[in-house]
């Protein structure tokens, strides 16, 4: 096993290795050469927000609602950060995390959510660092194809958290186009760039007995799993604190049955969420994440 991410696994804490344009490929090479070691990939993102909100109530929203709102934001939208974590086996501390930094946003030209963008500079996002140094999306896109992370045919196994939109703008990355109009086309696409093994975890906590709501510190604090580094609305941070948490909720809710009846269902865009039901209806797709 190569020694730049031996050293890496052996490092408590784990390290967030920060990705630009100046180290992209280096680090791209570390990915690449860890990815069949370390083949449980958690993955969030950071995006200026939403600008197109519902005309109705979020609980008459059908799946179709929700997914066309989502494209228009998406294909409005640029992507800021994308943070990935890498881990052995469901089991494992995460090994490996890496924050991509994007350079194609700039507030001062670009539509965005005035709040949003203040929330992540209130957390640590440099976004004029962002401009001057970042990696372009359409640089990333064939560094992504190429790194064995995507198209991996079943290899790689994905776990994310509320992440609809984290896959809608990495679709669009890897494409270089808009989103599809047809939400049943956009998910066949989420298919073949990650494959069936995709858990989203905001999904997985309706099946946890009503214990589990929120957004992800909220869930976090509930499951009493600490964050491993950096901060809140850091991508990086938000991947290492969804794989924890996806791995004590598989610990205490699924270890009897197992996970792999709730993969490939994305929170907000799961088609039983338009049936009657006596539940508390569903939280908007881009409620607090």
């Amino acid at each position: 096993m190569p020694s730049e991410f031996v050293a890496a696994r052996k490092k408590p804490p784990v390290e967030i290795r920060r990705v630009w344009a100046h180290n992209v490929e280096e680090e791209f090479r570390i990915i690449r050469n860890a990815i069949d070691h370390f083949p449980y990939v958690s993955m969030d993102t950071e995006f200026p927000g939403v600008i197109h909100r519902p005309t109705k109530h979020p609980a008459l929203l059908t799946a179709g609602d929700r997914y066309d709102l989502l494209r228009r934001n998406v294909d409005a939208l640029h992507l800021i950060q994308v943070g990935i974590t890498l881990a052995a086996s469901p089991t494992a501390a995460p090994a490996l995390a890496f924050e991509i930094n994007l350079s194609d946003f700039d507030q001062r030209v670009h539509r965005h959510a005035a709040e949003s963008v203040q929330l992540l500079a209130e957390h640590g996002v440099d976004l004029a660092a962002h401009r001057r140094h970042g990696v372009r999306a359409s640089a990333l896109a064939p560094l992504l194809m190429s790194s064995g992370l995507v198209c991996s045919h079943g290899a790689v196994k994905w776990v994310t958290f509320h992440s609809a939109y984290d896959f809608a703008y990495l679709v669009k990355l890897l494409m270089g186009r808009k989103l599809p109009r047809s939400m049943a086309e956009f998910l066949n696409l989420v298919r073949v760039f990650f494959g069936d093994e995709v858990y989203d975890v905001k999904h997985m906590m309706r099946h946890c007995g009503g214990e589990l709501y929120g957004g992800l510190e909220r869930v976090a604090a509930a499951l009493q799993v600490k964050r491993a580094a950096g901060r809140c609305h850091q991508a990086a941070s938000d991947s290492l604190l969804t794989w924890d948490v996806f791995r004590r909720m598989r610990e205490l809710y699924f270890l009897k049955h197992g996970v792999e009846a709730y993969q490939g269902v994305l929170f907000g865009l799961e088609l039983d969420m338009d049936m009657p039901s006596n539940k508390t209806p569903s939280l908007p797709l881009v409620a607090a994440r």
